[in-house]
């Protein structure tokens, strides 16, 4: 849902008369948004005490969909609270910090 969001809000939804499917995926993600926001508000990370690949699956999509694709006021990701915590905590970890930093493959 954030990758549809993304591609109608920043390639191809100034293109498009029928605003719909952005509006459409606009409210998935942020309804998806509500789901991880309940979710964290009882745990720091998504399923358990611990860091699992469901954060890491999620942390791109969360990440890109506020930053790469600027789509934080279509699902007002200001509003929330344990979403941005919890990405931020992501994105603090030492072996995210290195993959983030690594040199494009010549």
């Amino acid at each position: 849902m954030f990758g549809q969001l993304g591609f109608f809000h920043k390639f191809a939804g100034r293109e498009y008369e029928d605003k719909r499917p952005r509006e459409r995926y606009a409210k998935e993600s942020q309804r998806l948004l509500g789901v991880l926001e309940g979710r964290l508000a009882t745990r720091e990370w998504m399923m358990c005490a611990d860091y699992t690949i469901a954060d890491i699956a999620l942390m791109g999509w969360v990440r890109n969909l506020v930053g790469f694709y600027d789509a934080g006021a279509l699902v007002d990701y200001a509003s929330l609270t344990h979403v941005p915590r919890w990405l931020a905590a992501c994105l603090a970890r030492p072996a995210v910090q290195r993959g983030l930093t690594m040199p494009a493959r010549p």
